[in-house]
């Protein structure tokens, strides 16, 4: 069997941010409000932090107008080899924990009525005004 390589794509960022001397999210956001791009702090930051599953390619063609750079600056394309893996088993990144057996509570009914509502619950006596 062959090791097959696993493409990987890098969201680089942060890196780029740090080469322009962004520091901030903030500094970030108001240049693309300047531009004419409105972002909400809370999205801006997640993108920053980690590489998003989805992004517009507004977002993405006004942050490569600010940071002056290419597509292939933001996204590299990273191969892994990997050992030999089979050809018809798909590859997992890393383990899935193993699922904790769920356990059914089965309720006890000690009279025979069938009612699993509950105890009975009998009201405090309200006292009567004088």
């Amino acid at each position: 069997m062959e090791a097959k390589l696993k493409k990987r794509l890098t969201w680089r960022l942060r890196v780029m941010l740090a080469e322009r001397n962004i520091t901030t999210a903030t500094e970030l956001k108001r240049r693309l409000e300047s531009y004419g791009y409105e972002i909400t702090s809370s999205q801006l930051t997640r993108i920053i932090r980690e590489r998003p599953e989805r992004i517009s390619t507004d977002l993405l063609d006004h942050l490569l107008a600010i940071l002056r750079c290419e597509v292939t600056d933001l996204l590299r394309l990273d191969q892994i080899e990997l050992d030999q893996a089979d050809d018809n088993q798909p590859v997992v990144e890393k383990p899935e924990q193993p699922q904790k057996k769920r356990i059914r509570r089965v309720p006890d009914i000690e009279d025979g009525n069938g009612d699993i509502t509950g105890p009975k619950v009998t009201p405090f006596p309200i006292p009567t005004r004088k």
